[in-house]
């Protein structure tokens, strides 16, 4: 039995539904200082709401797959491996949809994470299991050959050999989901 919260967001149409549910929980969480991990979707949103805001990507865009790549042209860049701050530095850190993509270097950002927080963690990660549907397994690697895609129970145990705790997971369904009985997106919301 799980002892967080489990929300389940509305079907979505597409990504900015879940952006403008992510504003959401920032809003909820009120931190002063955020740190988004690949992504830059929050930029304008925290500016507005008198929250610092500090975007960081890869240096150079991935060579593979058809997964994004969101660089802000003002944001920092990083090698991919190594995130230049110091411990605590952050009230809130936002990875979405990101750690997929760094399948030789997720543990060692998971703990750089964890120690650049002061508060709150908002991952957000596509998920699969071996059941699930040849569609789904083909979309993931077409998005990111090579890359890592979890099971919602690989997360929350990786979460725990971490020493973060989960206390919210939003489950993010969209209207193309291939089989509605299945999860295929979650964001976890973790605290220190």
């Amino acid at each position: 039995m799980a002892c967080h919260k489990i929300i389940h967001f509305p079907n979505a149409s597409c990504m900015l539904d879940r952006i403008e549910k992510t504003k959401e929980i920032i809003c909820d969480l009120n931190p002063s200082k955020v740190l988004d991990i690949g992504g830059k979707d929050y930029k304008d949103f925290c500016q507005k709401n008198n929250i610092e805001y500090t975007c960081i990507d890869l240096l150079t865009p991935q060579k593979t797959g058809q997964g994004g790549y969101n660089k802000d042209i003002n944001g920092l860049t990083y090698d991919g491996r190594h995130l230049p701050f110091g411990p605590k530095q952050f009230d809130l850190v936002i990875i979405n949809f990101v750690l997929h993509h760094a399948s030789n270097n997720t543990l060692f950002l998971l703990e750089q994470i964890k120690n650049i927080s002061s508060k709150y963690i908002l991952i957000g990660e596509d998920l699969s299991e071996l059941d699930y549907d040849i569609e789904w397994h083909y979309r993931n690697y077409i998005h990111q050959p090579g890359g890592v895609f979890r099971s919602d129970e690989e997360w929350q145990i990786l979460f725990k050999l971490f020493g973060m705790k989960l206390i919210t997971q939003y489950v993010i369904h969209r209207s193309d989901d291939i089989n509605p009985k299945h999860i295929y997106r979650c964001l976890y919301l973790l605290e220190l």
